[in-house]
């Protein structure tokens, strides 16, 4: 068994100390009385960890993109029409377009907070109780949380990574949820699959 020296004891338990001042002492109440203080007994959210980062995931794209998207949008309208599935031309129009604004619009900038009561993105609480679990997903170059909420509606909330708060993400999440990533539905791999055999894009 490897002994542990001096040097790596004293860093470690100075790491613990660091998480634990910026974790847990003292974190900021959201709501602040415009009357008398509020007595102690009165449970007040409080904010655990906060940042700033992307709503969603982007990537600048090319123009070999929209074009191989305009492609693909346009033959399959023609065999369609041949077919005469009117209903499937507006699926697949809606679903080109769709594409075309995600990856030509940058996404704003959402603020999120790890708080004392749930997780709050652009203001909006999701409660500790109205969530089941998360994980991690890579998109491009950047890494996303993903919690499972109890409801259908959202059914995920997304969480884009600041990497310099990283670990303090995943540990003030991990202490209320556990992190626990579902299996691939039939989607997502067919999606996988589509995406390996007909790139959009050369990377």
């Amino acid at each position: 068994m490897r002994s542990v020296s001096k040097h790596e004891v004293v860093w470690d338990t100075a790491s613990k100390i660091c998480y634990n001042v910026s974790m847990t002492k003292d974190p900021a109440p959201i709501y602040q009385s415009e009357t008398r203080v509020i007595p102690e007994n009165v449970k007040v959210e409080k904010i655990i960890l906060e940042w700033s980062a992307p709503s969603r995931p982007y990537k600048v794209r090319s123009r070999e993109f929209y074009t191989t998207i305009l492609s693909i949008a346009f033959l399959l309208g023609v065999i369609l029409l041949l077919l005469k599935e009117f209903l499937l031309i507006g699926v697949i129009m809606a679903f080109a377009f769709l594409s075309y604004v995600l990856a030509t619009f940058k996404p704003d900038d959402a603020k999120h907070q790890i708080t004392t009561s749930g997780i709050r993105t652009d203001g909006k609480l999701y409660e500790w109780t109205k969530l089941t679990n998360f994980w991690l997903k890579k998109q491009w170059d950047q890494e996303v949380i993903i919690c499972k909420t109890v409801t259908a509606i959202p059914g995920v909330i997304l969480l884009v990574v600041d990497h310099s708060k990283r670990e303090n993400i995943l540990k003030a999440i991990g202490d209320k949820i556990p992190l626990v990533k579902p299996s691939d539905s039939f989607v997502d791999r067919a999606s996988s699959w589509l995406g390996n055999k007909i790139p959009l894009e050369t990377k």
